[in-house]
């Protein structure tokens, strides 16, 4: 008789619970004890190597007739079969992950006959869902709302309904809820007033072209941020990104406390994002109209198909690995407020001791624990410092095991929000 671990087991009822007040569908989830099944092969999976390299895959709980009669609008995954299915166990995970690579494809798991999980075919999803944040445009490869289960590292687990978390697990914890500060008024708005610059900036005829809207442009920044920290993740270095106030090399703020492996000259070169901005904008208008619409939303923007567009939306994919591949660097990438670029691997000063931060516990922090700030490593000590030290600074830094923390002063206390997309 197998026995059963007994975290996989709390997981599985956590995700039920999570799946159920997400309102997704019930009857994509299997019973409680497959579900515990599934998670703990994952979970034991996670745990080993393959020819010195971690397991990682992904699993998707569906059958071939479910996945016959799934329609979609975008392109749907090649699902290839086996001809005989593979019993569904950590060791044929750990062999079968080598050939399903992550970023590229997907393990098919369902019930045989006699109720056991078997892996029963691959499914060929491409890496474009790698560059899927929240709230962007994505045209690749769908995958339908069932159940999947990502094996991120050793004991690290985040199931999902497609391409959506619902549930993650991480250093012994069950991350049920997301804890994500870009929903939140606070940070939308510290950057209001370069919103109102772009819109300013972005000029346009009322008579014949429609409007972008305020939100449109913070969710156009939001994606860029989103896309960076998940990039940064991923690569298990860990970074750390500073936005200082527009200005704060002209004004000082920038020479007191940083010393930068590179800085860049203040010239146009440095407010790349800011013009491909304004040419999105003006692009997505242009499109807008033919359509007769008199705003273009964000979520129009998301629906447009315009092969100008899509080029656009690839250079922001591609500024947001520029940006990544600069937090590679140790220090911290600084940019200011309105993304005009300042230097990189850069070193904070000053020796002001930080010896309280206060944890937030929503995303608002209308309440917060106190927390000693040396429970935290070298990177997360250094932001509490340069933002005690200037509370219009901000910082958002992330440990090589993928932990993210955005650090702030707000309500007159020095804050940290995990983040949890």
């Amino acid at each position: 008789m197998n026995q059963i671990s007994s975290y996989p087991a709390e997981m599985a009822t956590a995700l039920a619970k999570q799946w159920k007040l997400c309102g997704l569908a019930e009857d994509l989830l299997p019973s409680s004890a497959t579900l515990t099944t599934l998670l703990d092969v994952a979970y034991q999976a996670s745990l080993l190597r393959e020819e010195d390299d971690p397991v990682r895959c992904r699993i998707m709980f569906a059958s071939p007739a479910h996945l016959r009669t799934v329609t979609s609008e975008k392109p749907r995954p090649q699902v290839l079969v086996f001809t005989q299915p593979a019993t569904f166990t950590a060791h044929n995970l750990r062999k079968l992950s080598a050939a399903a690579d992550y970023y590229r494809a997907v393990l098919l798991v369902d019930l045989n006959d006699e109720a056991n999980l078997v892996i029963w075919g691959i499914a060929l999803t491409g890496s474009g869902w790698l560059h899927r944040v929240e709230g962007t445009r994505f045209d690749d490869v769908a995958l339908p709302p069932n159940l999947v289960v990502r094996a991120e590292s050793a004991g690290h687990l985040v199931t999902a309904s497609g391409y959506s978390r619902v549930l993650e697990t991480h250093h012994g914890q069950l991350l049920t809820d997301g804890f994500d500060p870009f929903r939140s008024t606070w940070l939308s708005d510290r950057f209001a007033h370069v919103r109102t610059s772009l819109l300013r900036q972005f000029a346009f005829d009322e008579m014949s072209h429609p409007t972008v809207c305020e939100s449109f442009v913070r969710d156009i920044a939001q994606s860029v941020i989103r896309r960076v920290l998940r990039l940064v993740r991923n690569r298990r270095h860990g970074g750390m990104l500073v936005m200082l106030p527009d200005g704060s090399r002209d004004n000082g703020l920038v020479q007191r406390w940083l010393r930068f492996r590179v800085s860049f000259q203040s010239d146009e070169s440095t407010v790349l994002y800011r013009s491909l901005i304004v040419r999105l904008m003006a692009r997505a208008c242009e499109v807008g109209k033919a359509m007769r619409l008199s705003v273009v939303t964000w979520n129009d923007y998301q629906q447009l198909r315009d092969a100008e567009l899509r080029r656009l939306d690839d250079d922001l994919v591609e500024f947001s690995h520029f940006l990544a591949d600069m937090m590679n660097v140790d220090g911290a990438l600084v940019l200011e407020q309105s993304f005009r670029l300042i230097g990189f691997g850069g070193e904070i000063l000053g020796d002001m001791p930080v010896q309280t931060i206060y944890r937030a516990l929503d995303i608002e922090a209308q309440q917060s624990v106190a927390e000693p700030a040396d429970s935290a490593g070298t990177r997360h000590r250094s932001a509490y410092r340069l933002v005690e030290g200037s509370h219009e600074a901000m910082a958002v830094v992330v440990s090589k095991d993928g932990d993210v923390r955005f650090v702030a002063h707000h309500m007159n206390k020095l804050t940290y929000w995990p983040y949890l997309p």
